[in-house]
């Protein structure tokens, strides 16, 4: 090829071609990505220290770093001051009374101040003294012991109001049911009943409280059997008076004091073996003195 020919080849200019254009759809907006962090899960206190102390039991009964700080200070407080040793099952007398005086036990019993007052269930000198030593024994300091008292005492004035209530609940029930049994004989039947008792029954015994709680003397059968013991020595005479001539007033009056000022006679003496036949003479003679 010649030269003239490569120019021209050269530098023949391009030819330009055109190309319809096309309808193009507008391009939406790219969503633009959060520049926010992704939240990552909160580690825990206990990591930002070393796995050695991090596993030590001390450290991982704190859920809260506050309550780890509160412990130290606490715990730092207390450096300088008196410690008390926990003493053990091996441990001796005079451990244990070093422990007792450190926690305040009283030197000696009558130490204690101990204040225990009640309208209810008065408790006798001797048994505190008694409490203060045993106190004393076991190591109470007077806190301790004065606490004890006061629950011994509440509890005993709960039992004794209680005691109480059912006594004057048992009355009521026995007085409707011989109210109801004696009708207008009620009055004058409780009346022997009590005299009887009275001359003859220890008055202990009278108080004895029943398995149900009700005093023995306040039991409907009780009464009734004094009451019928009662009708009966004076219906049938059991027991008769040597003044069965007396109708006056006057002269009852004088026979009771006669038999009960002779405080070396029979009716004063349950030793005596006319001592019933003179309870039974005075019962008779105030009966009699009643009925006037």
């Amino acid at each position: 090829m010649s030269e003239q020919t490569q120019i021209t080849e050269k530098t023949t200019p391009p030819v330009e071609t055109t190309t319809t254009p096309t309808e193009t759809k507008p391009v939406e907006a790219a969503i633009t990505p959060s520049t926010e962090p992704t939240p990552q899960p909160t580690k825990s206190w206990k990591e930002a220290i070393s796995e050695e102390f991090r596993n030590d039991p001390n450290i991982e009964k704190f859920t809260e770093i506050d309550a780890l700080a509160k412990s130290y200070i606490n715990a730092t407080k207390m450096i300088g001051q008196d410690k008390v040793a926990v003493p053990n099952k091996n441990s001796t007398e005079d451990q244990w009374n070093e422990v007792y005086e450190k926690l305040g036990r009283p030197e000696s019993a009558d130490k204690y101040t101990l204040n225990v007052k009640s309208d209810v269930v008065p408790i006798e000198d001797t048994a505190i003294k008694q409490f203060a030593e045993n106190a004393h024994k076991l190591g109470l300091n007077n806190k301790q012991a004065q606490g004890i008292l006061e629950f011994y005492k509440t509890n005993m004035e709960g039992v004794a109001q209680q005691a109480k209530v059912d006594t004057q609940t048992a009355q009521a029930q026995s007085e409707q049911l011989l109210r109801q049994e004696w009708g207008r004989d009620f009055e004058p039947n409780v009346k022997k009943a009590g005299a009887l008792a009275k001359a003859n029954m220890n008055p202990e015994i009278l108080d004895m409280t029943l398995s149900n709680g009700t005093r023995l003397g306040d039991h409907p059968e009780v009464i009734k059997g004094f009451a019928k013991i009662a009708n009966m020595m004076s219906e049938d005479k059991m027991v008769t008076t040597e003044s069965e001539n007396v109708s006056n007033v006057g002269d009852i009056e004088s026979e009771i004091s006669e038999i009960t000022n002779n405080r070396e006679g029979p009716y004063w003496n349950k030793q005596h073996p006319d001592h019933d036949k003179m309870v039974q003479q005075v019962y008779t003679l105030r009966e009699m003195l009643n009925s006037k």
